[in-house]
C-alpha cells in the first residue's frame, strides 16, 4: 500500500524486503499482536455459540451457588429478543428485557456489542424526555456498563443533559460510579491511557514516557471534562483538583473546544469551564514535579523561549492574586491551595532561562519569589551558580556567591564544587584553588561523603582541563592515603585524561591503583580504555581490555558487552566499528553472554547516527548484522523498531528513509501493534525530514488502520497537512 504508491514518486527509494523469511512466516503463524483494520460489522454469535459461552462462563462467576441450564437458556432468549426490540427500536421492552436480565444477574454475560446497542438506545431516548423518572437509574446502569467495557458514548450523553439541567450533583455521583466500576484504576486493559500532550508547547521530546506503548481510550476525556465543568458549576474547583490528580487522563485543547462548543447558549459557562481546565493543568503540572521539571527541560531546547515564557506566566498567575489557587511552598498548603510549589521547580525554571542566557527572565524568577514570601536557601543559591556555570557566566557567579554570603546564609559542599567547576571553566585557576583550599578547611564532620567526593572530582578534573597532571596525581595520591577516598569518578576522569593521550604507563598504574583500593571498572572505563588502545593502533585491543576486566573480577556478561558495544559505535570510526564486531564474535561464541535483540540493535542504530560512514558501507554492515540475526533466531520487537526507525529517519541520506520505511512495513507484515509511539515517531522523522509526500501516505495509512490520533500525534497531522516545519 503505502511502499507501492510511494515508489513511484521516490526513485531512490528502492524498499528491500531484507529481513529473513524466518521472521516473516511467524508473524504469519503464531504472532499474538494484531493490528488495527478498517472496522468492519460484528457477526455475532448464533444462539447455540452463546449457550456455548454462557456455560462455560457461568460456572467461574457463580460457581457456590451453581448455574442452571435453564438460567442458561433465559439468557440465550432474552438476548435474541433484545435484539429484535433494539432493531426496532423498541426502548420499553428493551427495558422490561433488561429487568429480566438484571433480576436474574445475568447482564454482565451479555455481548459487548449489544450492550453498547441497548445503551445508545436508552440514552437517546433519555435524553429525548421518552422516558419517565423511574427508568433513570436503569438507563445510567446500563451506560455504566458499556463504558466499563469501552464505549463512552451513551453516558457521555446522559452527563451532558444532566449538566445543561444544571444538576451538577448526579453528575458527580455518577462519574464517581464510573470510578468505583473501574476498580479504582484510572485506565483501562494494559494501563493504557489516552495522555494527550501539554498545550501549546510545539512538540514533545520523543522520549516524553507517556508516549510509550499507549492506545487511545475513546470517550475518556470527554467524562472527564463534563465532571469538571460540573464542579465549575458548583464552583467547586478543589473538587475538581482532586479528581483531575486522581487520573492520568489529561485535557487537550482540540477536545476541550468541542466539548465547550455543546454550550453556545452560555458563554459564560464556556468562559469559566475553559478557565477550570487551564488551571487544572497547570495545577496537575505542578503536582507532579518531575514531570514538570521534565517539562521545563524540555522547553529549553526549544527554539524560542516563548513556550516557556507561557507555562511560567500560567504558573505565575496560579500563585497570587483572588484567584490564586497554588501554594508558594509546601508548609502554607491550605484547602483552597492544595498544590504547592517546589524548590526543585523554581530552580528548573531559573536553570532553563540562563540557558536561553535569558538573565531578565532569571533576574524576574528571582524578584518574584521575593515578592510571593520566598526566602531562598542554599539548595537554590546553589542551582543558581550551577546555572552560570553551564553557560560560562563567571562574573555572575561570582556575584551571586557574595548576595549569598552578604544574606547570611553559609555555602555548602555543593555550592563550593558549583562555583570551583565555574571558575575553572571560565580559566580562573587560581581562583579555583583558594577557593578549594578554604573548603578543604572546613569541618567535615557532618559532609556527607558523597558531596566532599564531589567537590574533589571537580577539582581533578579542573587540574585536567589546565593540563596540570602532576597536580592531578598528586591530589588523587593525598586521596588514595589519607582521604576522602578516591571512587570511580575519580579514576574515570584520569583514565579518560590519560586514554586521550595514548598514555598507556599511566592508564595501567590507574588500573592496579583501582584494583589496590578494590574498585572495579564500569562500562565507560573499560570502553575508554579499548578507545585508546584502538587509536594507538593495538589489534588486540578487545581482547586486552576483556583480559583487564577478568582481572579486575568483572565475568563480561549480555549487559556488560552491550554496553562496550553502544559506547564505542557511538565513537563514529571504523576501527571502533571492527572493534564492535570483534566484540560481537565473541559474544556469539560464548553461551554465557549470548547477544540479544539490544545488542544488535545498538550496533544497527549506530550505523544511522551522523554521517560518520559511507552509505554503501552502512549498506554492507546492515547486511551483515541482519544476516546474524536471522542464523541466531534473533527478532525485533516494538521498542527496537521504534529505535530504529527514529535512527533512520534522523539519517538524512536516502538510504535513512529506505530502511525507516522498510522497518514500519515489517513491523506491518509481522502483524504488530501500532501504537501511539509508532506513528509519533514515523511522523515526526518525515516532518523534520521534509518528505512530505511519503508523511501523507503514512497519514492515511494510520486514519486506515483505524488509529484515531491523539495528542502530539494529532498536533503532527496538522503540521504536515499544513507543511509546517
Amino acid at each position: 500500500m503505502l511502499l507501492a504508491r510511494t515508489a513511484a514518486r521516490h526513485n531512490s527509494v528502492v524498499l528491500l524486503d531484507f529481513l529473513a523469511p524466518s521472521l516473516v512466516a511467524r508473524a504469519a503463524s503464531n504472532s499474538t499482536r494484531r493490528s488495527k483494520v478498517i472496522p468492519t460489522p460484528i457477526t455475532e454469535p448464533f444462539p447455540s455459540e452463546v449457550v456455548d459461552k454462557v456455560k462455560e462462563g457461568l460456572p467461574f462467576v457463580h460457581s457456590t451457588r451453581g448455574v442452571s441450564n435453564g438460567q442458561v437458556a433465559l439468557l440465550n432468549e432474552t438476548l435474541v429478543q433484545i435484539r429484535q426490540a433494539s432493531a426496532e427500536k423498541d426502548v420499553h421492552l428493551v427495558l422490561k428485557l433488561w429487568r429480566k436480565l438484571e433480576v436474574n444477574r445475568l447482564t454482565h454475560f451479555l455481548p459487548v456489542s449489544q450492550v453498547d446497542v441497548v445503551s445508545r438506545l436508552l440514552a437517546a431516548a433519555f435524553c429525548a424526555g421518552e422516558l419517565d423518572f423511574s427508568s433513570i437509574k436503569l438507563v445510567q446502569d446500563v451506560a455504566l456498563q458499556a463504558a466499563a467495557c469501552r464505549s463512552t458514548d451513551a453516558l457521555n450523553d446522559i452527563l451532558i443533559l444532566l449538566l445543561k439541567q444544571k444538576d451538577s450533583g448526579a453528575v458527580i455521583q455518577i462519574y464517581n460510579r464510573f470510578m468505583d466500576q473501574l476498580g479504582g484504576k484510572e485506565v483501562w486493559e494494559d494501563n493504557s491511557i489516552a495522555e494527550e500532550a501539554p498545550q501549546n508547547t510545539g512538540l514533545v521530546s520523543d522520549d516524553h514516557p507517556k508516549y510509550q506503548s499507549l492506545s487511545y481510550t475513546p470517550g475518556r476525556l470527554n467524562l472527564l471534562l463534563v465532571v469538571t465543568a460540573a464542579y465549575a458549576q458548583r464552583n467547586a474547583f478543589d473538587g475538581a483538583l482532586k479528581t483531575c490528580l486522581n487520573t492520568v487522563i489529561r485535557f487537550h485543547h482540540q477536545s476541550t473546544k468541542s466539548f465547550l462548543d455543546k454550550f453556545s447558549h452560555d458563554p459564560a459557562f464556556q468562559q469559566k469551564v475553559d478557565t477550570y481546565v487551564k488551571r487544572l493543568e497547570i495545577a496537575r503540572l505542578v503536582a507532579r514535579p518531575p514531570s514538570l521539571t521534565r517539562q521545563i527541560t524540555n522547553l529549553s531546547g526549544a527554539p524560542t523561549t516563548k513556550p516557556l515564557e507561557a507555562l511560567y506566566r500560567s504558573i505565575l498567575s496560579g500563585l497570587s492574586g483572588p484567584d490564586a489557587y497554588l501554594s508558594v511552598d509546601p508548609s502554607k498548603i491550605t484547602p483552597e491551595k492544595s498544590v504547592a510549589m517546589t524548590e526543585a521547580i523554581w530552580t528548573s525554571f531559573l536553570a532553563a532561562f540562563l540557558r536561553f542566557r535569558r538573565r531578565d527572565m532569571a533576574s524576574k524568577i528571582w524578584t518574584d519569589m521575593m515578592d510571593l514570601g520566598i526566602r531562598p536557601g542554599v539548595s537554590l543559591w546553589t542551582a543558581l551558580i550551577d546555572s552560570y556555570d553551564s553557560i560560562n557566566a563567571v562574573d555572575d557567579a561570582v556575584t551571586a556567591w557574595n548576595m549569598m554570603s552578604a544574606q547570611g546564609i553559609k555555602p555548602e559542599a555543593l555550592t563550593y564544587r558549583a562555583l570551583i567547576s565555574t571558575l575553572f571553566r571560565g580559566r580562573k585557576y587560581l581562583e579555583g584553588m583558594k577557593l578549594f583550599q578554604a573548603f578543604q578547611k572546613m569541618p567535615a564532620k557532618h559532609i556527607p561523603l558523597t558531596h566532599i567526593l564531589a567537590v574533589y572530582n571537580t577539582v581533578l578534573n579542573g587540574l585536567l582541563s589546565f593540563n596540570r597532571e602532576d597536580e592531578a596525581q598528586a591530589l588523587l595520591k593525598t586521596m588514595e592515603t589519607r582521604g576522602p577516598a578516591p571512587d570511580l569518578v575519580s579514576y574515570n576522569t584520569l583514565l579518560a585524561y590519560f586514554g586521550r593521550r595514548g598514555n598507556f604507563k599511566t592508564l595501567a598504574d590507574l588500573v592496579s591503583r583501582m584494583s589496590t583500593m578494590n574498585i572495579v571498572g564500569d562500562v565507560f572505563s573499560f570502553s575508554t580504555i579499548l578507545s585508546a588502545l584502538l587509536r594507538a593502533g593495538r589489534n588486540d585491543a578487545p581482547e586486552l581490555v576483556m583480559d583487564i576486566m577478568r582481572k579486575q573480577g568483572v565475568q563480561p556478561n549480555v549487559a556488560t558487552y552491550t554496553a562496550i558495544i553502544d559506547h564505542q559505535i557511538r565513537e563514529r570510526t571504523e576501527e571502533n566499528l571492527e572493534a564492535v564486531m570483534r566484540i560481537l564474535e565473541k559474544m556469539e561464541k560464548d553461551p554465557n553472554a549470548q547477544p540479544n535483540e539490544i545488542t544488535y540493535t545498538s550496533i544497527l542504530a549506530g550505523l544511522y547516527r551522523g554521517q560518520w560512514l559511507e552509505p554503501t558501507k552502512v549498506e554492507q554492515w546492515r547486511q551483515e548484522i541482519i544476516a546474524r540475526m536471522k542464523k541466531r533466531g534473533v527478532e525485533f520487537n516494538t521498542t527496537t523498531y521504534h529505535i530504529l526507525i527514529k535512527a533512520c529517519l534522523e539519517y538524512p541520506r536516502p538510504e535513512g528513509l529506505t530502511n525507516g520505511l522498510s522497518y514500519y512495513q515489517d513491523m506491518r507484515h509481522r502483524k504488530f501493534t501500532l501504537t501511539h509511539t509508532t506513528w509519533y515517531l514515523l511522523l515526526l522523522g518525515l516532518l523534520r525530514r521534509g518528505d512530505w509526500a511519503v508523511a501523507d501516505e503514512i497519514v492515511k495509512d494510520m486514519f486506515y488502520s483505524g488509529h484515531q490520533p491523539t495528542g502530539a500525534v494529532k498536533d503532527l497531522v496538522g503540521k504536515i497537512r499544513r507543511r509546517d516545519f
